[in-house]
């Protein structure tokens, strides 16, 4: 008996998409939601990035939030459009990771090292176009070539013309030097000494490649180490800021050199190297960014003199000495060098530089009662990692789930602590190359999120959920990477070269116009008259010999730039200024 197919339903239909199909419809779909995010530009405007003025640009927000509403949704449909054998590819060179020899894991962490150097260094040439972009780095390279000749300080010059040497960060009462701690200038002196001066940086950051990896080994396993070397390798957070020449670069090697020594001496409390290590690395952070080195060691210090009460560990007094002799010796050096330079071993040139000039370097917090300020710090501070630490839509997903570990604790401590304490302070950051004050804690966030894809994809193995596998999980990081580099990369790095071409602006016409033995007189430079601006608003200062080919200072007017024309009666005079959007190069007639 035929059976009525009105009874029945329909015949149903087998193999009309198949499963290769069905993934690239998917693929497709999240490849057009990523387009999405260009699309946007064509009906809001190009995606130019502002510098130079606190807080979130309005072309910045219409792109992240793009970034937000289509990157995100395209990265995961990407994901789902993955084949089972792509993800499970993936899945297994994850499985080899613990399984890798001595040998090739330093092999990896040596290959690290030199691509991230080569990535800063083509980041800085290539992107930034070897150029200060911050007024920072104009004060830090004074302060290396007065420390290279044996000096803290040089004494100002003539009354009269000291005016003309006036310049933003530096201090020119009579003795003439920068604001800035001496820890870094220290290190760039070193560089001056041997004529590689603008590669600290850069070798600073590839240094810090192979201690990290030592470190997340110790702390989380060798898979996790593995994992932080390419997390490093594409950071834009840590290889552009590593490109310029401010001190981050350094203290995030000084503090991973600080975690190592603390590790090892963790294990072995009476290796008293160890502990002249981590005092001699705490010490040279303390000297160079005092707030930062102070809130990220404070949890470490904390848990190394509690084992030390807790266990009697007879062994350790004598490195615990040594430590406690070099945490007085940076001390002393901290309060000498204060004395010297402004009479008061509690003065630093940061109150001598806003008594002086009337500045507070709270300047751009949001102007709120307490504690708001604080709250608006914090929240732009996690608004800026969560775009700028891996340059995906949500780079601070993996941290929540780093392995749990007194180790790996005491590292998000660390870093937790240094976010607080510049929201505690209202010091706002300045958005150059991501939220510089905290490019300090890179490292330490990276190895924090390399144990964090770690632990995510054990968990979801242990879900058991079809549809969310640990594949699942390593192709989302690999496509949010691939997501960054067709999206975010392109936008930043763009605005970024459009930034540096302001900053070198003023530098390259003089060398266009060909001057030699001059003197400019700046009136006004392109950092807030041309978009997208610059965070280096002034010219950059004078060598503190007045040796330089052609020498840079301030515009104070006919009759008072005629005073330093006298003082300098065998340079040609020329004067700079903003003529509308033009920056303008004339000569001055005697």
């Amino acid at each position: 008996m035929t059976a009525d197919p009105s009874e029945t339903g329909p015949t149903p239909v087998t193999g009309v998409v198949s499963p290769r199909a069905r993934s690239a419809l998917i693929g497709m779909a999240g490849a057009l939601s990523v387009t999405a995010v260009w699309v946007g530009s064509l009906a809001y405007g190009p995606y130019q990035i502002t510098y130079g003025r606190h807080g979130w640009g309005q072309a910045e927000m219409v792109f992240l939030l793009h970034y937000v509403l289509f990157g995100l949704p395209g990265i995961l449909l990407v994901t789902a459009g993955l084949t089972g054998a792509a993800r499970g590819r993936l899945v297994a060179l994850f499985e080899r990771l613990p399984r890798l020899s001595v040998a090739d894991g330093r092999a990896l962490a040596l290959g690290a090292t030199a691509l991230v150097f080569l990535a800063v260094t083509a980041t800085r040439v290539g992107l930034l176009r070897d150029t200060a972009v911050t007024d920072d780095e104009n004060v830090y390279a004074f302060m290396a070539t007065v420390l290279a000749s044996g000096r803290l300080y040089v004494p100002s010059l003539p009354e009269a013309i000291r005016p003309f040497f006036d310049n933003q960060f530096m201090i020119n009462n009579g003795k003439w030097y920068g604001i800035y701690f001496p820890g870094y200038p220290a290190v760039l002196a070193a560089g001056e000494w041997l004529h590689v001066t603008r590669w600290v940086p850069a070798v600073a950051a590839a240094l810090t490649v192979p201690i990290a990896f030592s470190a997340t080994r110790r702390v989380f396993g060798q898979r996790a180490a593995v994992l932080v070397l390419p997390l490093m390798l594409l950071s834009p957070f840590f290889v552009f800021s590593s490109a310029t020449f401010l001190a981050h670069s350094t203290v995030g090697l000084l503090f991973m050199a600080f975690v190592y020594a603390a590790l090892r001496v963790s294990e072995r409390p009476g290796a008293a190297g160890w502990w002249l290590a981590a005092g001699v690395a705490l010490g040279w952070a303390g000297l160079t960014r005092p707030l930062s080195a102070a809130a990220f060691a404070a949890p470490w210090v904390g848990w190394l003199g509690w084992r030390l009460w807790k266990d009697r560990a007879r062994q350790a007094r004598r490195g615990v000495v040594l430590f406690c002799l070099v945490g007085a010796a940076t001390l002393a050096t901290f309060f000498a060098y204060n004395s010297a330079l402004s009479g008061s071993p509690l003065t630093t040139g940061y109150h001598t530089f806003g008594r002086i000039n009337g500045f507070s370097f709270t300047l751009g917090a949001l102007p709120a009662p307490g504690p708001l300020p604080s709250l608006h710090e914090l929240s732009y501070t996690l608004g800026r990692l969560n775009f700028w630490l891996l340059g995906w839509p949500l780079s601070l997903i993996f941290l929540p789930f780093f392995r749990r570990s007194t180790a790996g604790g005491l590292l998000f401590l660390g870093a937790a602590a240094v976010v607080v304490a510049y929201a505690v302070s209202t010091v706002p950051s300045i958005n150059v190359v991501g939220p510089v004050h905290y490019a300090d804690i890179v490292v330490p966030l990276l190895v924090l999120s390399a144990s964090g894809i770690e632990g995510l994809v054990e968990r979801v193995g242990a879900w058991g959920i079809p549809s969310l596998t640990p594949g699942h999980v390593l192709a989302a990081s690999v496509t949010a990477m691939l997501c960054a580099a067709l999206t975010f990369l392109p936008v930043y790095g763009s605005s970024l070269r459009a930034m540096s071409a302001l900053a070198r602006a003023p530098y390259d016409l003089v060398e266009e116009r060909g001057l030699d033995n001059a003197v400019v007189f700046v009136h006004s430079l392109p950092a807030l008259h041309v978009h997208p601006g610059a965070w280096v608003y002034f010219h950059r200062n004078a060598s503190p010999d007045l040796s330089d080919r052609v020498l840079f200072v301030r515009y104070l007017g006919p009759e008072r730039n005629t005073e330093l024309m006298r003082y300098l009666p065998n340079r040609a005079p020329y004067a700079m200024g903003m003529r509308g959007t033009e920056l303008v190069l004339r000569p001055i007639e005697p």
